[in-house]
């Protein structure tokens, strides 16, 4: 089944109702053909959606943050290791996060090859999987306070390997950082005490709440051109594609992050509709 597209048997049973029965028959051989697609992708999205677990998808992040801190000169700062350590902890427990620590440090110390990492997640995983993982990375290069350019960039191409699209990983980016007076600044703390990132108020600057308009237009992926229509339409979109049921299989911990993001995709377009005087 792996060959066939999306509406295969729809066609297929059409023309076979078309040969035996005139265009009744290809009514009902459209139907009974969509039925079937309709089934054979459900069942296909599942298989996708199982394909991680838990664990492996721990594994993933650690290797790719290391890729990142090594980008990074090999610069990793104390932050970042609690980072991690949060993480793990939160994931998998105290006592296995010490076991998972000690693997990270071993991954640090090895040369970190990305690529086959990056063609699993790149074939399997479902776009809400990626957008997990960009996540993680942000958070994780972000934990110092800061954003280095070569931290962004290693970051920027494992999303490419990935196959994320640019407007998707630049939507993701845009729930981290602000391009506030040409630079890179935090949109978030991040605390380490209960693991939650609390996103703090933005400045009352005419040219910040400038910037951070174009941020939530990003994050919801759509032009400030757009019509109000377009906007909603790419709002529904983009809560679709944050919903922490999307991620809810990979673990509580990763629900509870899907659901800060789904947070500020509301919040993006709650400022976009009030600047815009929408209902």
């Amino acid at each position: 089944m792996g060959c066939f597209f999306t509406g295969t048997f729809s066609i297929i049973f059409t023309i076979l109702g078309i040969y035996y029965d005139g265009w009744a028959g290809a009514f009902f051989g459209f139907l009974l053909g969509s039925f079937i697609d309709t089934a054979i992708n459900r069942i296909r999205a599942k298989r996708q959606q199982q394909y991680f677990k838990s664990k492996d998808f721990t594994d993933y992040k650690l290797i790719l943050a290391a890729y990142v801190a090594k980008a990074d000169n090999n610069r990793l700062l104390r932050s970042e290791m609690e980072y991690v350590r949060q993480f793990l902890i939160n994931d998998l427990g105290t006592e296995s996060a010490q076991a998972a620590m000690l693997r990270f440090r071993d991954i640090l110390n090895s040369n970190v090859d990305i690529s086959t990492v990056c063609a699993d997640l790149r074939q399997h995983a479902t776009i809400y999987e990626k957008l997990i993982i960009l996540q993680f990375l942000f958070g994780f290069s972000q934990a110092d306070g800061e954003m280095r350019q070569e931290e962004l960039d290693a970051i920027r191409y494992i999303s490419d390997l990935c196959g994320v699209s640019q407007s998707n990983f630049e939507a993701v980016k845009s729930m981290f950082m602000g391009s506030f007076y040409g630079g890179y600044q935090q949109a978030g703390g991040y605390s380490y005490g209960d693991y939650q990132q609390s996103y703090g108020g933005y400045s009352s600057s005419r040219t910040e709440n400038r910037s951070t308009l174009e941020n939530d237009y990003k994050i919801l992926e759509v032009s400030p051109d757009a019509t109000d229509d377009e906007v909603k339409k790419a709002y529904r979109a983009a809560a679709k594609k944050h919903h922490p049921d999307k991620v809810s299989h990979l673990g509580e911990d990763v629900r509870k992050a899907a659901e800060i993001k789904f947070a500020q995709v509301n919040e993006a377009y709650e400022r976009i509709k009030k600047s815009r005087g929408m209902n």
